[in-house]
């Protein structure tokens, strides 16, 4: 009897072992760009506001098959990747990693047409952020610049899977200016410059004349002592009217191109005592360059 009940835990053991095998091998794993961005996370667009960095041809196509063997009642959570949609006037940059920097970096490019901000096919543009790279500590970055005339904001959308999306504009979104004018820049600032900016934002240093001296959200300073509050504008209307256009709302855009709901809202910063934030006032009223984010946290997961 002893023989056989041992003979039953090395059959026991073997079996883990093949089915542990049998998930490793079952991944089919793609590439992501990380620390220098350019391709690999950007799943459409083609230029666009700000956005020339969602043409990367990547793919982020790994993680299917394999076993969970996830212990407790039920498990965790199911890993379900991040599909954002982005626009800004005038420019922007896209990155995710975690509260202290971004590891993954999609550099932008201003405008040069305002149908590069609004328009369908050359405004909104998509990218793909992998389950792994979208647990609950990681950020989700965008970084803005503009020209100083007319408007300026962001506007997007973020979902997971089936999940109900989290829109621009949203109480969760931080925002942390940085008094960096890129008036001039067709690029922006680099990974790394953005980088030692949230350093700055997270302890609160920032000069307080030039800067929000930290993160604020649209409740007012998240960082303690921060200047200013996330400002939310107008929903993404197909009505026209407003401060910007119609941006390609979902249900008017041809099908297969990058849309945002009409449900998402442009933001922008606001210092504090300006009646409209969206509106240049011809100088760098708005202490940018800005750096928003949100925690993959606050991305809804998908009903079970």
């Amino acid at each position: 009897m002893h023989d056989v009940l041992h003979l039953d835990r090395v059959w026991f053991l073997g079996a883990i072992v093949s089915l542990v095998a049998l998930a490793c091998s079952s991944t089919t794993g793609g590439t992501t760009t990380t620390s220098t961005g350019g391709a690999g996370s950007s799943t459409g667009g083609t230029g666009g506001l700000g956005g020339l960095g969602g043409m990367g041809q990547g793919g982020n196509q790994g993680g299917e098959g394999g076993i969970n063997f996830t212990s407790g009642t039920g498990g965790g959570a199911p890993a379900v990747d991040v599909d954002v949609v982005l626009t800004a006037d005038n420019a922007y940059s896209f990155g995710y990693g975690d509260a202290a920097g971004i590891t993954t970096f999609i550099q932008g490019s201003r405008a040069q047409t305002a149908g590069q901000i609004f328009n369908c096919g050359e405004g909104p543009e998509a990218y793909l952020v992998p389950a792994a790279d979208a647990p609950a500590s990681a950020y989700l970055y965008i970084v803005t610049w503009d020209d100083l005339s007319v408007t300026q904001g962001v506007l997007g959308q973020f979902r997971r899977g089936t999940g109900a999306p989290l829109y621009t504009g949203d109480n969760q979104f931080e925002a942390c200016a940085t008094g960096i004018n890129m008036q001039s820049s067709q690029t922006g600032p680099t990974q790394a410059e953005i980088n030692e900016q949230i350093a700055i934002c997270n302890s609160g240093s920032g000069d307080d004349a030039t800067t929000s001296g930290g993160w604020v959200n649209a409740a007012g300073a998240v960082t303690p002592g921060a200047i200013g509050a996330l400002a939310v504008g107008e929903a993404n209307d197909p009505t026209p009217g407003g401060t910007f256009p119609p941006t390609c709302p979902t249900g008017a855009a041809p099908p297969g191109t990058a849309s945002i709901d009409p449900e998402a809202h442009w933001m922008w910063y606001q210092p504090g005592g300006i009646t409209n934030p969206f509106q240049s006032t011809g100088s760098n009223t708005f202490r940018a360059y800005l750096i928003f984010r949100i925690a993959a946290e606050d991305i809804p997961l998908p009903p079970k």
